[in-house]
């Protein structure tokens, strides 16, 4: 639910975006699930009244998730899955009438309840413990789900996250030059630090560059890197072909930002260079398809980039690494299998 799916197949087919529905979610098919999308287009007044709600709500889509509640109904449907929060609090909000399917939701960016918005943790709070199953991308966001938010431990699952690995393919070693890439929009980037850590590279590096793909206020001197404001898309394949160190700075969080951006690099054979906060440890071994560091250091985060770009053929090798655990352990195709299976025991 939440992303038109008939929108994102035409980018699919255009070569903008990885997978041939929202998430890989059609994977679910193969596991004997009927999987019909929602997220109706809404237009005119309705649309912006979606629109307003989402802003007081910190995204919540009350307004998209109400008009598709007919398909949420026992008699069309087995059980309603929300990829995250946005559509699966809304949702849950509709479980205790019994004539509505059970919900299952993922959760991306609910932290601590003092961390949230008033309505917004007034909703989460009534809604998640009514879910059949809830699920995370980041094993650190477990606990915190069963403390904060009260949902019982037999219904909290870890669903490793997984990307298209055919969309995201090895990228020929010959192609990298001293090139750093980075990308991310939401709020736990620390796109300052990743800025500062390339510029005291440069000191010892003066080949290196840095590629920042981002729309937040963030200065990179001409001289040290480009920065690319629009949406890159599958465009990004281009900038992870050229990189040799994939970069992913991150401020303090267990919500497991930055993992797109890493398994896309793993994916296409890069090693990465990402903060090492809690949960990352599940996808970055350390030392041997990537390096973690410590948040809200730069001179690590500089040290480590530093140590890469040194060794080109460690970073081939590591580039290598990574890109056999992601095919191993990180497609959209093993994520919807988990998925299916945690399904199944909520029906």
């Amino acid at each position: 639910m939440g992303t038109s799916a008939s929108r994102w197949a035409h980018r699919h087919e255009r070569g903008e975006v990885p997978d041939a529905s929202p998430y890989g979610l059609h994977h679910l098919q193969d596991h004997g699930w009927d999987v019909t999308f929602g997220g109706r287009e809404l237009t005119g007044p309705v649309a912006r009244i979606a629109r307003s709600v989402r802003y007081r709500t910190s995204g919540l889509e009350l307004v998209e998730v109400g008009a598709d509640l007919r398909r949420m109904s026992r008699t069309e449907s087995d059980v309603v899955l929300g990829y995250d929060e946005r559509t699966g609090v809304p949702a849950a909000l509709a479980v205790p009438r019994s004539r509505f399917a059970p919900v299952v939701t993922g959760v991306g960016w609910l932290t601590s309840r003092a961390a949230a918005a008033p309505l917004q943790r007034r909703l989460a709070a009534r809604a998640l413990p009514r879910a059949a199953a809830v699920w995370t991308q980041c094993s650190a966001m477990l606990p915190m789900l069963g403390r904060e938010w009260q949902v019982p431990a037999e219904r909290l699952h870890y669903v490793p996250l997984g990307i298209d690995t055919d969309f995201y393919a090895e990228q020929p070693w010959e192609q990298a030059t001293a090139t750093v890439v980075s990308a991310g929009e939401d709020v736990f980037r620390d796109h300052a630090l990743l800025v500062e850590a390339v510029r005291r590279v440069s000191r010892h590096v003066p080949a290196v560059r840095l590629e920042l793909a981002t729309s937040h206020p963030i200065e990179l001197p001409d001289d040290l890197g480009t920065l690319h404001t629009r949406r890159m898309d599958g465009a990004m394949r281009g900038l992870y072909a050229r990189s040799s160190v994939v970069a992913v700075a991150l401020k303090r969080t267990s919500t497991g930002s930055g993992l797109t951006v890493v398994l896309e690099a793993m994916a296409s054979g890069r090693p990465v260079v990402v903060t090492a906060n809690p949960g990352m440890s599940d996808y970055v071994e350390h030392g041997v398809d990537g390096l973690l560091v410590p948040p809200d250091d730069v001179d690590a985060f500089a040290a480590a980039l530093r140590e890469l770009l040194a060794d080109p053929q460690r970073c081939a090798e590591m580039g290598r690494a990574a890109a056999a655990r992601a095919r191993a352990e990180f497609t959209s195709a093993g994520m919807s299998a988990v998925l299916a299976g945690i399904l199944a025991s909520s029906v």
